[in-house]
């Protein structure tokens, strides 16, 4: 388990689904959770989803190096990387969170993800996602579908029982935060 134990120790994961508002100024608090998984960072990234689910998709700057990380492996001139590059890269916006934990939305961001009045922060293990209410629900609703399917949980038994089988003394070294309501 070398790679998983040099990855994961110190490693912030971001749990939980948390309900917020916009204000009329398009400013949004940043769950306190998730500010603790950010482990100090002031910057946020995010862009709309590439998968096209109509939610936002970011994190902060140990994302971003991790996306600079895997994108530079991809070959320069490689339409994946191109295209990986246009959407996480350029397609982000770099927002500075201010004292009390709020990011200002751009109205670019608000149009992508149908946002106004209420939003909902979705924790995405190294990534965190907003999404519009009415969407979130549908899009939990489906995942809990795909979630009970028996290929799914064997996926995820095969993969559970791959971690143990590598891990050294049975700690994995994860450290998960989650403050409760943010």
């Amino acid at each position: 388990m070398r790679g998983l134990g040099r990855i994961s120790q110190g490693w912030r994961v971001f749990v939980s689904t948390y309900e917020s508002a916009i204000d009329a100024k398009g400013r949004v608090s940043i769950p306190a959770s998730f500010r603790a998984a950010l482990g100090g960072g002031n910057r946020i990234f995010l862009w709309p989803a590439l998968d096209g689910s109509g939610c936002l998709e970011g994190g902060g700057e140990a994302l971003m190096a991790m996306y600079r990380a895997t994108l530079t492996r991809l070959a320069p001139q490689s339409p994946a990387r191109k295209a990986l590059v246009t959407r996480i890269i350029a397609g982000s916006a770099d927002l500075k969170m201010d004292d009390t934990g709020r990011i200002k939305l751009t109205d670019e961001l608000m149009q992508a993800a149908d946002l106004e009045g209420r939003v909902k922060f979705a924790g995405n293990m190294d990534s965190f996602q907003i999404w519009n209410p009415e969407r979130h629900a549908a899009h939990f609703d489906a995942m809990a579908a795909e979630a009970a399917k028996e290929d799914t949980l064997e996926a995820l038994g095969q993969a559970y029982n791959e971690v143990l089988r590598q891990q050294v003394g049975g700690a994995p070294g994860l450290t998960i935060i989650d403050g409760g309501e943010g």
